[in-house]
């Protein structure tokens, strides 16, 4: 998720998703997302569960040298006591995240507000109906409950940082 992200890592991202776009407008759309990060850092600060497919550890957005500061980043951010980072390890087999990634965004006193973001390539939609938040909160529980611990987790990003 870009609250997560290293400034080169997202360069490298925006760079993949929009191929031909120009360097200032990358660079503009990079430090978009890089400011929305101050949301871990407010007070109080967001609560934030983020659960990663595996393949993203692996895969060397930008080059292995990008890939490993990002992996370093999400270890830091894992010590946060308002951060839960649990990875979904391939032996995980088949499940409801396959579909596609999505986004909760829950807020705890005007439960009227919660929405389901799903990305596109060129938009986002965005769900609001109780039917929908209800069906996405349940399989984010299922992704919960098929991912490994958040210590799990940890030590499996590490042992990937140490090439084990």
């Amino acid at each position: 998720p870009g609250l997560l992200q290293t400034p080169d890592y997202a360069r490298a991202v925006t760079r993949a998703a929009l191929d031909g776009m120009p360097d200032e407008q990358v660079n503009a759309l990079v430090e978009v997302r890089l400011a929305r990060q101050d949301v871990l850092r407010a007070a109080p600060p967001l609560r934030l569960s983020v659960i990663l497919d595996e393949a993203v550890l692996h895969r060397p957005v930008g080059g292995h040298e990008v890939l490993d500061g990002q992996l370093k980043r999400l270890l830091e951010a894992a010590q946060l006591p308002h951060v839960r980072l649990q990875v979904l390890p391939f032996a995980a087999g088949e499940h409801v995240g396959l579909i596609g990634s999505f986004v909760i965004f829950s807020f705890p006193n005007i439960s009227d507000l919660d929405v389901v973001v799903l990305d596109h390539l060129t938009s986002s939609l965005y769900l609001e109906r109780k039917e929908d938040l209800q069906a996405y909160s349940e399989a984010f529980k299922s992704l919960q409950a098929k991912a490994l611990s958040p210590e799990e987790s940890t030590d499996h990003i590490a042992g990937i940082r140490d090439g084990a």
